[in-house]
């Protein structure tokens, strides 16, 4: 029997895909008017339980209330229709549409058999403006950055007026100012009667937003209760089912070696982008180089200059003292620079390939023999980096969209490890990760410092940069405006450096 004073409630609920149970036997009670954050490592089951509950997922055992009523086997648009949205992790938005297109697919108001143009594009720029989020509702999707397909994300689900919204690591992709726009609506809605289930790895917006608390392990419900129950040490523990000491494990033994690489003036003029001007640092053997600052500063768009994804008007880049020419990504593996790109499922992995496929994926000439590819040897090779990198599979042969997203990024990284590399750029390479998964990735970093490869890091997280960098860029509207060595480097001077004006 279901209770009356829960909105949504889930019992007994499992789910069977092949070789993986990844839900067995969990429990969900959701209050109206409360924020309910479901915690767990990545691959503990936490997407899929939301997915069963908004139908993209049917459930093999176990039951489903929604206002106490037993709901059955159910579509994504049933839920919809009863009240229940999903913002989800990975983004899917028509790029050649609309804002408003994108908010309204599928419900678009009509005039007769027409489309209501006119209300359509009113009634988004009504909601934008009530949201305090800064775009027209004529601007095309494929003019916003991530955190601003994330924000349009949030407005559809806000727009469906539903009683019961999912939003699963909304804040991910989007920076300081914009979380602050999420939570004030967040706030409201709670005020409003709506439960919120939220899916987060930030111990600090767990303890700021969330009225309870769901931990979910390996797929098993752990245990419910208020948020005022825990403290982050014990939801850390309860998570990962281990006390996980050293978060941010930084090797200050590591010796910091020669210049591996240096960039001179690099700056991208309005013709070729436009994003960043006269940036110049040098990085050394053994280092892990922070960059920060706030969205839109330009650090990821310099590393994908560096890495010849986008061009450079003007400026040099050195490897070891010798110049190079990088136009294309070719040049810039040849000369040994590697980048793992925020978005690992959009540039870093084909996600219905094998995970063998994927870390032979630029190292394929290594693997041809007689005019043929040794596929033996490329299973052979990557069940080396498998092992080296402890990544969770049964075997080489899954395909790498089945993987939690700390091991989809320890994939990204085997295929660049597997090259000769001498500088490797981190972008937001723990985003979206678990603490537990966090802890594994970072003690990476480190093991590459040791073998003495040159690192670069972006991060959006202050406690990661100072915890892990040697020194600090610090970057602010396309420029470099200063540079911290580790000891100098807190967050009062970093945010100090972020945001400060230009004269």
């Amino acid at each position: 029997m279901a209770n009356p004073e829960y909105v949504l409630e889930m019992q007994g609920i499992v789910k069977v895909f092949p070789g993986v149970r990844a839900l067995d036997g969990v429990n969900l009670k959701v209050r109206a008017g409360k924020v309910h954050v479901i915690c767990g490592e990545n691959g503990a089951g936490k997407s899929t339980l939301m997915k069963t509950i908004n139908g993209t997922y049917v459930a093999d055992e176990g039951k489903m209330f929604y206002k106490g009523a037993e709901i059955g086997k159910h579509t994504v648009q049933d839920t919809i229709k009863m009240g229940i949205a999903m913002i989800y992790q990975e983004l899917n938005p028509v790029l050649d549409m609309s804002i408003a297109e994108n908010i309204y697919l599928g419900r678009e108001p009509m005039k007769g058999m027409f489309v209501d143009y006119g209300k359509l594009f009113s009634d988004t720029q009504s909601l934008l403006d009530r949201l305090d989020i800064p775009y027209n509702a004529h601007q095309k999707m494929k003019e916003l950055s991530i955190a601003g397909h994330q924000l349009i994300e949030i407005a559809k689900a806000i727009s469906m007026n539903a009683s019961v919204i999912i939003m699963d690591e909304p804040s991910s992709a989007i920076g300081d100012e914009e979380i602050e726009v999420l939570f004030k609506q967040i706030f409201a809605l709670r005020e409003q009667g709506v439960a919120i289930l939220y899916i987060t790895h930030k111990m600090d917006e767990i303890f700021r937003i969330a009225d309870e608390i769901t931990i979910i392990r390996d797929g098993k419900w752990i245990e419910s209760g208020p948020a005022s129950d825990y403290d982050p040490n014990k939801l850390v523990a309860r998570m990962v089912g281990r006390e996980i000491t050293n978060v941010f494990p930084k090797d200050l033994e590591v010796p910091i070696g020669d210049v591996v690489l240096e960039v001179k003036n690099l700056t991208q003029s309005k013709e070729d982008g436009g994003r960043f001007e006269d940036i110049s640092f040098q990085l050394r053997q053994g280092e892990i180089l922070g960059f920060a600052g706030l969205v839109g500063a330009g650090r990821s768009e310099v590393m994908r200059a560096i890495f010849g994804l986008d061009p450079i008007t003007s400026g040099e880049i050195y490897i070891n003292g010798q110049k190079v020419n990088i136009r294309s990504t070719g040049d810039a593996i040849k000369a040994g620079i590697a980048m793992v790109n925020e978005d690992r499922k959009g540039y870093g992995l084909v996600l219905e390939r094998d995970i063998h496929e994927n870390i032979s994926l630029v190292n394929l000439n290594k693997f041809i023999k007689g005019g043929f590819v040794d596929d033996k040897a490329i299973e052979e090779e990557a069940a080396k980096y498998v092992d080296m990198l402890q990544i969770k599979i049964a075997n080489t042969g899954v395909k790498a969209g089945t993987l939690s997203g700390g091991n989809q990024q320890k994939v990204v990284l085997a295929k660049w490890l597997m090259g000769n590399v001498k500088v490797m750029i981190l972008d937001e390479p723990t985003r979206g990760i678990d603490v537990g998964a966090k802890s594994e990735i970072h003690r990476l970093m480190c093991s590459f410092a040791k073998q003495g490869m040159a690192v670069i890091m972006i991060s959006s997280e202050l406690p990661e940069v100072l915890g892990m960098s040697d020194r600090v860029v610090v970057m602010q509207e396309g420029r470099i405006n200063g540079i911290l060595d580790r000891a100098e480097a807190t967050q009062e001077s970093i945010m100090t450096l972020a945001t400060k004006g230009r004269g």
